[in-house]
């Protein structure tokens, strides 16, 4: 998928979250956003996943996310970095998941358990008592059987164990041509796994936009000097 942005502006109150951002993406592009807290990362997901309303031009394969959001939602998915407090049971979120993105459970479920995540034991237990990598496990599970052309991903290796961290990375790699990957990440690992391209915001703007590599680099030539 497509991502075009440009001037994009986002006012909460007397908050300016993004300041003009111009950001092109072209589809199948493995792009890691980073930046620090209040740097406007949110928002412009937020935005990319049709949330939210702002000024300026973004466009997902040419139609507007917030204009065309349910046109394009079968399109995305989203993988957040603290996920859902739901009292529904598993069984139940999967059967919504299911219902809402026309996918058969049994999808879900294998690819659950290539993360060695049964939902057939879990399914009674209600999501929210589930430890932070089962349900990290199901909605990456979720996410992967939907085939999105746009995968966000934030923070998404937080909670797996070492083997769950080496599937999902598999996964990533087994994604189409033309699937676009926006990672949130501040872990060198994922970025180095996954992002051939880093965009960096502060205050809202652009601060860089480049290689990883480069990016990579210049991050430890700061850690080095901070530490002289």
């Amino acid at each position: 998928m497509r991502v075009e942005i440009q001037g994009a502006r986002k006012r909460f109150g007397h908050v300016v979250a993004l300041r003009g951002v111009d950001v092109y993406i072209p589809a199948g592009g493995r792009v890691a956003l980073v930046g620090p807290n209040g740097s406007g990362k949110s928002t412009l997901i937020r935005t990319l996943l049709g949330l939210i309303d702002y000024q300026g031009s973004v466009l997902l394969d040419g139609r507007s996310p917030y204009d065309d959001r349910v046109e394009l939602a079968s399109k995305l998915a989203y993988v957040p970095q603290v996920a859902p407090a739901l009292s529904a049971t598993v069984d139940e979120v999967v059967r919504l998941i299911s219902a809402t993105r026309a996918l058969d459970p049994e999808e879900i479920a294998r690819v659950a358990a290539l993360f060695e995540l049964d939902l057939a034991l879990a399914g009674a237990q209600p999501f929210k008592n589930l430890s932070g990598g089962m349900k990290q496990k199901l909605l990456l599970s979720a996410a992967f059987a939907a085939r999105p052309r746009l995968l966000v991903l934030d923070e998404p290796t937080a909670s797996l164990d070492v083997r769950a961290r080496e599937q999902f990375f598999s996964l990533c790699n087994q994604l189409d041509a033309e699937v676009t990957v926006l990672l949130c990440s501040h872990r060198v690992e994922e970025l180095r796994h996954l992002a051939t391209r880093v965009i960096a915001l502060e205050d809202g703007r652009v601060s860089f936009d480049g290689p990883a590599e480069q990016y990579l680099q210049h991050a430890a030539a700061a850690v080095v000097v901070a530490h002289v």
